[in-house]
């Protein structure tokens, strides 16, 4: 297995494994300990878990993945899909070495669903992970966004995702639209239109989940929309068998970056529990 390895600040390491299909998918290492692979959501990267993998470093070794379409990671060599994404993390898996564990945010979380009930892991931290058991997570407002895609009005479209798909405000969304981060946002754009596919496509049901029998930890903000997000974790932790909730107090979807203290504390407290 080939690994790139350049040195990063706060001694992280960047480095990237060969998936099943030959795309190369890179993650972030850093820290010492049990490792702990962490899996981003749409329209976004890495870094969103770095805040937390730092608290966690001197607990756990974190692998932060940047999934296919992003960064340094490939675009792939196979048709895009689920099964596509839970191949990836299995590859970081493998890297990691046995005994790694899981964790995921928002469409990460899917993706780690996926990968979790394809192959056995020893832990799984779940971050509202949008499953439509609710009813659909993007539905007739998806049409609108593949249209200003098509158009290459990627403000636009990244507009009408944040304000029907994650459910913000529009002050929140005008806030953002300012902020530095929307060029990046907005990069990320054409990437969301297939993800959001995959999430209508799912079934609405947490039934295939049930297959999962490890400790699953489901992290929700107390101020998340109750659809897509608190209806999901509801569902999966009555049919995960070893499922409980962590309620992440004041917060919303947003928690990696806005309270990455909070959710160092309560992850790291599960994944350290024998």
């Amino acid at each position: 297995m080939s690994t790139l390895v350049e040195s990063l600040p706060l001694e992280a390491t960047e480095e990237f494994v060969y998936s099943a299909d030959g795309t190369k998918i890179g993650y972030h290492r850093l820290g010492t300990g049990p490792a702990v692979v962490m899996v981003h959501g749409s329209v976004s990267t890495h870094t969103d878990w770095m805040p937390v993998a730092r608290l966690l470093a001197d607990r756990f070794t974190c692998y932060a993945v940047d999934r296919r379409w992003r960064r340094a990671s490939g675009k792939g060599h196979a048709p895009y899909s689920i099964e596509r994404e839970s191949e990836d993390i299995h590859a970081v898996l493998d890297a990691a070495g046995p005994g790694a564990m899981l964790a995921g945010h928002s469409y990460g979380a899917i993706c780690a669903l996926a990968a979790a009930v394809r192959r056995p892991v020893p832990k799984l931290a779940l971050y509202e992970p949008v499953i439509p058991v609710g009813g659909l997570v993007a539905g007739p407002p998806l049409k609108e966004y593949a249209h200003a895609i098509e158009n290459n009005d990627l403000d636009l479209a990244m507009e009408i995702g944040l304000r029907s798909f994650i459910r913000l405000s529009p002050e929140v969304v005008l806030a953002m639209r300012s902020s530095r981060a929307w060029p990046k946002l907005r990069g990320m754009a054409r990437s969301w239109t297939r993800e959001l596919e995959v999430m209508d496509s799912l079934p609405q049901s947490a039934e295939e989940y049930r297959a999962i029998t490890c400790p699953t930890l489901l992290l929700v903000g107390t101020e998340s929309r109750e659809h897509p997000m608190k209806d999901a974790s509801r569902a999966l932790a009555a049919t995960i068998p070893h499922a409980r909730v962590a309620p992440l107090a004041g917060q919303d979807h947003m928690g990696l970056r806005n309270a990455p203290e909070m959710i160092a504390e309560i992850l790291g407290g599960f994944l350290s529990e024998k």
